[in-house]
C-alpha cells in the first residue's frame, strides 16, 4: 500500500506547478493580448505532465473550465509551437499572419528576426510596420515562381553534342540489327538526309 506521507507531497508539488503555469499563462495573456510562445509552452507542459488532473478528470474537461479554450484550440496552439517554434507566435502578434502564410516564409524567420534582402528586422512592437512590409515582400516572392535562367551558349552546344552522340549510337544499333527490305531503305534515306543537313551546316559555318 502506498505511503500517504509520500503521495501527499507529490500531489502538493503538482498542484503548485499547475497554479504556477496558470498564473504565468494569465500574465502572458494580459501582456501580449494574444497567444505567445511562452503561453503555448505553458499549455504543453500542463498537458504533457498531466497537471490538469489536479483540477479536472480529463484534458478535454480542463481546457474550457480553466483555460477558456476548447481542447482542439489548446492542442492547435501546442502543435504550432512544436511545428514552427517561438518565431510563429512572435510574428503573429505583430502581423496576424496565418500558419499557412508563415509556412511559406518560415526559412526567413530565425534569431527573433525576419530576414529579407533589406536586412534583418527584430520582431518587436516598435518594428511592426517594417515587419509587416517584410512579410508582404516575402509572401510576394514565395508566390512568384522563379524564372529559370536561360542556358549559356556553351551549355546549348554541349546539349547538341549529347543529342548527336545519342543519334549516332542509335543508328549503329539499328545497323547492327541488319534491317532488310523497306526498313533498310528507310534507314538509308534517314542517314542521307541527316548527312545532307550536316553538309549544309558545314557550308554555312565556312568549314
Amino acid at each position: 500500500m502506498e505511503d500517504a506521507s509520500l503521495s501527499k507531497p507529490a500531489e502538493e508539488t503538482a498542484a503548485f506547478d499547475l497554479g504556477e503555469m496558470l498564473g504565468r499563462r494569465q500574465a502572458f495573456g494580459t501582456v501580449a493580448g494574444r497567444c505567445s510562445a511562452a503561453d503555448a509552452e505553458c499549455l504543453r507542459r500542463i498537458r504533457e505532465q498531466k497537471l490538469y488532473l489536479q483540477r479536472a478528470a480529463t484534458w478535454q474537461e480542463f481546457c474550457p473550465q480553466y483555460l477558456g479554450l476548447s481542447r482542439s484550440q489548446a492542442n492547435r496552439m501546442i502543435k504550432l509551437l512544436e511545428e514552427f517554434g517561438p518565431g510563429y507566435f512572435e510574428l503573429a502578434q505583430l502581423t496576424g499572419i496565418t500558419p499557412q502564410e508563415f509556412r511559406a516564409i518560415a526559412p526567413a524567420i530565425h534569431d527573433q528576426r525576419i530576414h529579407t534582402g533589406g536586412g534583418a528586422i527584430a520582431l518587436i512592437p516598435e518594428n511592426s510596420d517594417k515587419v509587416c512590409a517584410a512579410v508582404q515582400e516575402l509572401r510576394r516572392a514565395a508566390a512568384t515562381p522563379a524564372i529559370p535562367a536561360a542556358p549559356s551558349m556553351s551549355d546549348r552546344i554541349a546539349a547538341v553534342e549529347r543529342r548527336c552522340n545519342q543519334v549516332a549510337a542509335e543508328l549503329r544499333v539499328l545497323l547492327e540489327a541488319k534491317p532488310g527490305g523497306l526498313d533498310n531503305l528507310t534507314l538509308k534515306s534517314v542517314v542521307r538526309s541527316a548527312v545532307l543537313t550536316m553538309k549544309r551546316v558545314e557550308l554555312e559555318m565556312g568549314l
